[in-house]
């Protein structure tokens, strides 16, 4: 069988990298030839973005690249019939109105497509009203006319089977061999306690909101906070260490944490977050301190294998415990990745997408 996947970025791109890029190993095992075409390359980030919107100024100033990328993608898609299944991520254009994915489908291609965020919520809460204007409406009907959607947690499955009834769940996952467990025997690098964050530079506003925490906390620990990311991050209240992101650090950038924290508001977007930034954390063993909205409600078992903290009282009490107590850390930390290996790991999760994708593209 033969499947295109119209994936938003290149590999460099998280979403892309979390939800195609790495299960093509075994989708090939499968004997699933693979085609990917990515709408932006690995150019686009050295424009200094990754994975936060493109704005206005970065269209006009890279205009050519994107006019260059538009034509590759709908090159890609004049190319779709030769194909046994088109798979996309959330929808073909940012931005544009809906109707190149109707005219995919008034072809009679088959498709699948992929949601890892909440995007319908995304465009409803846009600030420009143009972006909304355009793009009302858009992921509704990308939904209804879907051959099959896959979402990447339940909260998107309970929006999505309200418009189409063929909608598969599966777990965030991780390439288990690439996240060996930190080694807790070994000699710390520093006698500051470190408290450690990984994403892309949209989520700094949620980062920032521990800020009164982290102000309370550095006057009684000796603490660092180390930040995973593409643009540096910055603060008033705590020592920041900033590693910027790649692909062959990311691992070992974990492992210099002793606690990893995902605080997120309770609200339709980030209830729709796949929840990756805790199963890295959980995978390599660090106790992960999440807020108890979306996905890190089933990932979670409180005081087992994670904390959730949901007011800045519970954050402060949460950190403090496994600030106070190695061992704690330690127990907590292995039961997390306890987890991961047994539900989120890529191996467990690949076998359930080739099926997926065998069953949608073959059928009549």
């Amino acid at each position: 069988m033969n499947v295109l996947f119209l994936t938003r970025y290149s590999q460099r791109g998280g979403s892309s990298r979390y939800m195609v890029y790495q299960y093509l190993p075994a989708y090939a095992q499968a004997g699933i030839s693979c085609t990917v075409a990515p709408l932006f390359d690995d150019r686009y980030f050295d424009f200094g973005v990754l994975d936060r919107p493109t704005g206005i100024g970065e269209i006009v100033r890279h205009s050519l690249y994107f006019a260059h990328r538009g034509a590759q993608r709908l090159q890609a898609l004049l190319d779709a019939h030769r194909y046994d299944l088109v798979v996309f991520e959330k929808e073909l254009f940012p931005y544009l109105p809906y109707g190149f994915e109707r005219w995919l489908w008034r072809r009679g291609i088959k498709s699948i497509v992929l949601f890892d965020d909440a995007t319908y919520a995304y465009y409803r809460q846009h600030p420009f009203l143009l972006v909304r204007w355009l793009c009302r409406g858009k992921i509704e009907r990308i939904v209804r006319n879907a051959t099959h959607v896959i979402v990447w947690n339940e909260h998107l499955a309970g929006y999505m089977r309200r418009l189409n009834p063929h909608v598969s769940v599966v777990n965030s996952g991780v390439d288990i061999t690439r996240y060996p467990p930190k080694d807790y025997r070994a000699p710390r690098a520093s006698e500051r306690l470190v408290i450690g964050w990984i994403g892309t530079p949209n989520g700094f506003p949620y980062l920032r909101s521990l800020e009164p925490v982290f102000g309370e906390l550095v006057n009684h620990y000796p603490l660092e906070l180390h930040v995973i990311s593409s643009v540096p991050y910055t603060s008033a209240g705590i020592p920041v260490v900033n590693r910027t992101w790649s692909l062959e650090t990311e691992v070992q950038d974990l492992h210099r944490l002793d606690i990893g924290v995902m605080p997120l508001p309770d609200d339709e977007w980030t209830r729709g977050k796949s929840g990756v930034k805790a199963v890295q954390y959980m995978a390599v063993g660090i106790p992960a301190v999440c807020s108890p909205v979306g996905v890190a409600r089933q990932l979670i078992t409180q005081n087992v294998n994670g904390l959730l903290a949901d007011t800045p009282t519970a954050w402060r009490g949460a950190l403090t415990r496994l600030l106070d107590d190695p061992a704690l850390r330690e127990r907590i930390g292995m039961a997390g990745r306890a987890t991961v290996v047994q539900h989120y790991t890529i191996q467990s999760i690949a076998s359930r997408l080739v099926d997926i994708l065998l069953r949608v593209g073959n059928s009549s």
